[in-house]
């Protein structure tokens, strides 16, 4: 049975997911009315999965507010670009697509960390996997890695069949070092809040 606390991020998550379908049918936005559907395949899946996967409720919200970034990082325009190109800090910038540090760039890292975790805790809390931390946690890292793979073939897929705004090489292979550093940060502070300082037990909550 889902919880009162399920069903609160189911709300939130299906009212924006409808305004921003809405808005990116109006607008004939193809390539984000594609990303749409696929969040909402996404998300339903891992709430559909919760009660067996025990997710807490604050990773249901983590991953409700990375839903909600990236219809905001389409449908919000800044001058001539969407949020999702918005420089927020030139880390380093060589000009052309290689810029750090970029909106997109942080969804990247915040969603793979977030992958990274909730892998973990389905590794731990529901396949009962209680020693090994150390392979657990390179376990997780790279399960989040693997998914983000994937993520950046069906850009690139979409990429073939339409113009569309996610760019070219420099872009993914940056995608995919925010990806591997968002997981690998994440899944470090997991460990260490969750395992090391407070045990084991946590995952059984």
């Amino acid at each position: 049975m889902l919880t009162r606390g399920h069903l609160g991020v189911i709300v939130f998550t299906a009212l924006y997911l409808l305004i921003g379908a809405m808005y990116f049918l109006q607008s004939g936005n193809l390539e984000f009315i594609i990303y749409v559907g696929v969040l909402i395949l996404i998300l339903g899946g891992v709430f559909l999965t919760a009660p067996r996967s025990k997710f807490p409720t604050w990773m249901l919200w983590g991953l409700s507010i990375w839903g909600l970034m990236h219809v905001l990082g389409g449908a919000v325009h800044i001058g001539d670009h969407v949020l999702f190109a918005q420089r927020i800090f030139p880390l380093i910038d060589r000009g052309g697509e290689f810029y750090v540090l970029k909106y997109d760039q942080v969804v990247h890292g915040y969603l793979y960390g977030l992958v990274a975790i909730m892998s973990y805790h389905v590794i731990r809390a529901v396949a009962g996997v209680k020693r090994h931390d150390l392979l657990v946690f390179l376990m997780a890292v790279l399960i989040s890695v693997g998914i983000s793979g994937l993520n950046e073939i069906m850009e690139f897929l979409i990429s073939l069949n339409m113009q569309n705004g996610v760019g070219g090489y420099d872009n993914t292979m940056l995608d995919l070092c925010f990806n591997f550093g968002g997981a690998l940060i994440a899944t470090t502070m997991y460990y260490y809040f969750y395992t090391v300082k407070d045990g084991p037990r946590i995952y059984l909550r």
